[in-house]
């Protein structure tokens, strides 16, 4: 009774999940079959276990994951953490040197403080005191008056760069397909 559950899947199991268990319910007959016979000279398939590209996705997807941790654990691993401490120590050495760089940039750009373009050009408009020019784009936009909390401002700048670099790596991604379908298009 065992051996006739176990040699049955249950109804539930998926499509991507049946060829294996299709393939199991053969192999298990095929060994019930041999022990009874006095021989074991059977021919089993090939292939006991027959896997389909999911089951195959979700292996290989683990292993760059595990292969940074065997890394990590290992001394080379411990190596490159002593390193990278001992160069984050010389970066925060010279990190006051390049913010004084960057705020002396900044002084000097046409594009920050009070001076800087304003969306409206030379219409004149009540601008917002809280959008002093500070950031990158800030062209004393915001009718809505989302900046006015400078926490959830900060979250909005945020999400801008993040979702920025999403719009980036989407344009690429819409590219690298054409440029590759023409390049195969041109061998063929």
């Amino acid at each position: 009774m065992v051996m006739a559950l176990a040699s049955h899947p249950p109804a539930s199991f998926s499509a991507s999940s049946s060829s294996f268990f299709a393939h199991q319910r053969v192999s298990d007959n095929l060994l019930s079959d041999s022990r009874s016979n006095s021989n074991y000279s059977t021919n089993l398939p090939a292939s006991i276990c027959k896997a389909s590209w999911q089951e195959a996705l979700v292996i290989f997807s683990a292993i760059p994951f595990t292969a940074v941790k065997a890394i990590a654990n290992s001394p080379l691993g411990e190596s490159l953490q002593r390193r990278l401490e001992e160069r984050k120590k010389l970066a925060v050495q010279q990190s006051s040197k390049f913010k004084a760089l960057a705020q002396k940039a900044r002084k000097e750009s046409f594009w920050y403080g009070e001076e800087r373009p304003r969306w409206l050009g030379p219409i004149s408009y009540q601008y917002p005191t809280y959008l002093s020019g500070e950031l990158p784009g800030d062209y004393g936009f915001d009718v809505a008056g989302l900046a006015e909390d400078p926490v959830a401002f900060q979250k909005y700048f945020n999400f801008e760069i993040l979702h920025a670099r999403w719009a980036m790596l989407a344009a690429l991604g819409a590219l690298v397909p054409e440029v590759l379908d023409l390049s195969v298009a041109s061998t063929c």
